[in-house]
């Protein structure tokens, strides 16, 4: 009985230290277990961010979709604004071909306040009767609209900062905005329809090009201002076109979402793309 009174203090004691080690042990299991939770968590809120900030954003690799390289979509452009700005230092040149137009074909007609839109209602047109051009409707149409605010502020901008005076007396005459909004559609519907057959593209820029004569025989403009003006509407469409993203699909379109939203006397809409 001795015996058994002096073992069972030991084996009390020895079943107490047994249990606090082994609680202190799946502590310091589920700490881990609970600390390693946390590192996986973290590392896949960082993959999360860094996968939507790379694939949101940094995605202008400044390559054409169908990968076409070189300088051959920039010679007519930089030969256009090149010729416009000198020409626009060479006063002796720019009236004789005024005078000229004045002399053997003077206009005075409002036709090319609407030519300049033919390239674009041309496009719109030809998809309707089925004949499709290079991108879908959404894309199109994004594309069209990013050229023109482009073309706009960048021509509207030079107008003002140059503040040249048209031959017929006006003012902001360098360049010429019916000729750029005309060269930047041309150059839309030969983007989109030029590789199906290039009488598309002849016909656009035949177009622009009347325009461009017009806006000189009108007497509103100098020859330098419809040269710079060509150079810029092709310049901004074949800028938007190389940095476009594509993503005005079906597919994409079905991922915006509107939300209405008042903040104190504010009151608007938010545009909402889930990535």
């Amino acid at each position: 009985m001795k015996i058994k009174k002096t073992v069972c203090p030991f084996v009390l004691l020895f079943f107490t230290l047994f249990t606090t080690f082994a609680g202190q042990s799946d502590l310091k299991k589920n700490e881990l277990k609970e600390s390693s939770s946390q590192t996986l968590r973290l590392k896949q809120d960082i993959n999360f961010r860094y996968s939507f900030h790379n694939d949101s954003i940094h995605r202008l690799n400044f390559r054409y979709p169908d990968g076409k390289k070189g300088i051959k979509p920039w010679i007519a452009p930089t030969l256009l604004i090149s010729g416009g700005t000198a020409l626009h230092f060479m006063d002796g040149a720019r009236k004789n071909v005024r005078d000229f137009m004045r002399e053997n074909f003077a206009y005075h007609g409002q036709i090319d306040d609407y030519a300049q839109y033919a390239p674009l209602a041309a496009v719109y047109a030809l998809n309707a009767l089925g004949i499709d051009g290079k991108n879908n409707f959404g894309n199109r149409t994004a594309l069209v609209v990013k050229s023109f605010l482009l073309n706009g502020l960048i021509t509207d901008r030079l107008k003002y900062w140059v503040n040249e005076k048209r031959p017929n007396g006006g003012i902001h005459s360098f360049p010429s905005g019916h000729t750029s909004k005309a060269f930047t559609l041309a150059h839309f519907m030969h983007k989109e329809y030029g590789e199906l057959s290039p009488w598309y593209s002849v016909g656009a820029y035949a177009c622009a090009t009347t325009v461009g004569i017009m806006r000189v025989a009108k007497n509103a403009h100098w020859v330098s201002d419809v040269f710079m003006g060509a150079g810029i509407g092709i310049l901004s469409t074949e800028l938007v076109y190389l940095t476009h993203q594509y993503k005005w699909d079906n597919e994409h379109l079905k991922r915006f979402d509107i939300f209405p939203f008042q903040f104190g006397n504010q009151k608007g809409v938010t545009l909402v793309y889930n990535f």
